[in-house]
């Protein structure tokens, strides 16, 4: 069993890793909802919760992609911070498409 920084009410504490920061601060500015989101990466809605809520901490990189570029829609450089985050390598792109 891992150990989970929570509030007295249950919830998840304030924080998290890395990647858990970055995820929170792409969805604030999403305008999508949650179940959207997840339906646009073509991954499940528990799964994306768990991601977001900083519960799930270890996801794989083709997840990452999914969820930042088709669920969040958001451009290369914020798939790439993303995807160092969680301490994978960028998206490699020929310099004339940056």
């Amino acid at each position: 069993m891992t150990f989970r920084a929570l509030h007295r009410n249950g919830a998840p504490a304030p924080g998290g890793s890395p990647l858990t920061e970055v995820l929170r601060r792409h969805r604030d500015g999403a305008t999508k909802s949650q179940a959207e989101i997840a339906r646009d990466a073509w991954l499940d809605e528990s799964y994306v919760s768990r991601l977001l809520s900083g519960e799930r901490t270890s996801p794989s990189r083709d997840a990452l992609i999914l969820l930042a570029g088709f669920g969040l829609g958001l451009v290369v450089p914020d798939v790439d911070e993303v995807l160092l985050a969680a301490d994978y390598k960028q998206l490699v792109l020929p310099q004339s498409l940056r």
